[in-house]
Order: structure tokens, then sequence, then C-alpha cells
């Protein structure tokens, strides 16, 4: 069965779609059958893909009932891609008004459990209906997040849906973990966030023990529509995302995996 996981924040320019991209590719890299959805308007994920002249994407799918099976791209011999187009802003308006909206995602990815390890959700930086849908189906969420001022007031946010869409739609939701992006760990203001967050009885023991730092490579790579490991194998975000994979894998039966946030 796919573990699938909500990659969600609802501030823009928090690493969703870098961490849905580096990450999956990173599992790919470690044998796992990893499936991609773009649930945001803007495309990011899809534009780091070719997909094929004419494409529908997951918009047209939900709204149709159509087999998502018929609107994945399969990209590398372990990861698969079912992007969204413009036209997504209208087809989640559709959506939200069609009765049991918040179960649409989850009855349309019910066929494709068996055929993958993970299915990671990047959802739009906005809790609306395709957010919520996400919510409902997954096991878990992920939070990219910088070690900023307002990034609280924004988990906050986050929490407490989450919180409702367990409580209402999904009792099986869990926090899979906050992730800091574009993190320098030496400045104290990082370290004031990251202990915060640690102390925290919501977040205790969920933040990533990795972090990502901040390298050119990981905006460059989708521009060139190449994975990280593709595109500078050697640089921080390659290491970087192979050892939120390693962790996340630890998390769930792999020992192979090693704790970072002290050790970088």
């Amino acid at each position: 069965m796919a573990r699938t996981l909500a990659l969600l924040n609802n501030k823009g320019g928090t690493g969703k779609t870098t961490t849905t991209l580096g990450l999956g590719a990173a599992l790919a890299r470690r044998r796992q059958r990893v499936l991609l959805i773009d649930l945001d308007s803007q495309r990011n994920l899809s534009a780091a893909f070719t997909l094929p002249e004419g494409y529908t994407g997951i918009g047209r799918a939900l709204v149709d009932s159509l087999p998502l099976r018929e609107a994945m791209v399969k990209v590398d011999k372990q990861l698969w891609v079912l992007g969204s187009t413009p036209a997504l802003v209208d087809y989640e308006y559709q959506l939200s008004h069609e009765p049991g909206r918040e179960f649409i995602l989850r009855e349309a990815l019910a066929p494709l459990q068996g055929e993958f390890d993970f299915i990671l959700l990047d959802c739009a930086p906005s809790l609306g209906t395709l957010t919520v849908n996400a919510l409902t189906a997954a096991d878990g969420f992920i939070v990219p997040m910088q070690a900023e001022n307002f990034a609280f007031l924004g988990l906050d946010r986050i929490l407490e849906t989450a919180d409702k869409a367990k409580r209402r739609m999904n009792p099986k939701l869990e926090l899979e973990g906050i992730l800091f992006v574009k993190l320098n760990p030496r400045t104290t203001f990082s370290r004031a966030v990251v202990q915060s967050l640690a102390k925290d009885p919501r977040t205790a023991g969920k933040v990533f023990h990795t972090y990502i730092r901040q390298d050119i490579a990981l905006m460059e790579c989708s521009a060139f529509q190449k994975s990280v490991f593709e595109y500078a194998p050697s640089s921080n975000g390659a290491h970087d995302y192979a050892d939120l994979a390693r962790e996340l894998l630890q998390r769930t039966g792999d020992q192979s995996g090693k704790h970072n946030l002290e050790e970088k």
C-alpha cells in the first residue's frame, strides 16, 4: 500500500514544490515507486516535466470521474507525475460544489494504492478544496517552512485545519514532520525557532532532523527539467534530499536513515 503524504503550507515560497521534486526523486533512487501529484494551479511541479501536448491533467480527471491512471505520465523508471493545467482553478471551483467534495481525491486514488510505495501531493499555498482533499486522502502531511518571524502564524492555521480534517474526515491523518528549508542553523534566531517547535506539544518529536540548505542548484534544476541528482549530484541540495529520504524511510522501517540536524 502506498504511503500518501501531503506537502502543504498556506504561505508561498516555502519549498513545497522543491521538496516534492527533491524528495520524490530521492525516494525513486532508493527503488521506491513514487507518484507526484500537482494540486496547485500555478503548476510549478508540472513545469518541471515534459508533459504531452494537449495534456488535461488531474483537474479534469477529478471533475469527470476519470481514472487517474489515464492522466499519469511516467518520467523515470520509478517515478510518475500527475500534473495540472492552468484550468485547475476552474476545476477546483466545480469540485467545491460536488456532494462529498472532501473525499473526491481519496476515492480517485484508491485504485492506485497497490501500485506505489509513496504518493506525494504538492498542495497550493492555500487551504482550499483541493488542499482539504489532500488532507482527507493522506496518511500524513509534511510542512516545509523557513525559520522566520511569521512562520508560526501560518503553521498554527495548518495544524488547526489538519486537526479538523482528522476529527471529521480522516482519523489516520498525522503530522509526518516539519521540514526546515533554506536553514542556516548557525544563526541564533534559527536555533530559537527549531528549539521552540521541538518543545511545542503539537510538534514535539515531529521536526525532521534533516534540514535543507539554501542551494541555487535546487532553483535551477527544475528549469532544466532535471532532478537535482541529475543536474548537480554533488550539490548540498542533492545531499540534503537524499538524507531526507533516508530519514523518512527510517521512520517507516528502513534503518539505514541518519539524523542530520546536529551533524551538518
